[in-house]
């Protein structure tokens, strides 16, 4: 082999192998900010979710604030009423949406249950 081949291929090993150990030593780098990039873009998923969660919770709270809401729920759901004003409540029949099985003991008491229901 020639002065000048072996040369070469010592200048050429050398090269490889700082490219090579170059290599080795960014690739932490490079596989560090990869990973940190889809870090961010699940954050960045993660804050658009919340943000349209949060746009829909403040709709609704927009919605409670309305006083004719706020009014018709106090009535409609506690029984509130104004000062001056009489509540009345309609009770169902004592027996209306009993529903029996077709079983023993129940099948005993499905006769007394439906004379009790058609009597006034």
């Amino acid at each position: 082999m020639s002065p000048a081949r072996a040369r070469f291929l010592r200048w050429f090993t050398a090269a490889v192998l700082v490219a090579v150990a170059g290599g080795l030593l960014l690739a932490g780098p490079v596989l560090g900010y990869l990973g940190e990039r889809r870090a961010v873009a699940a954050q960045a998923d993660e804050l658009a979710r919340l943000q349209a969660e949060n746009a829909a919770l403040e709709e609704r709270l927009a919605r409670y604030r309305d006083p004719n809401r706020i009014e018709r729920v106090a009535r409609e759901e506690f029984g509130l009423v104004e000062p001056g004003e009489e509540s009345y409540s309609v009770l169902p029949p004592a027996t209306a949406g009993v529903v029996l099985p077709e079983a023993w003991p129940f099948d005993l008491l499905a006769g007394p249950v439906a004379a009790a229901a058609a009597s006034p």
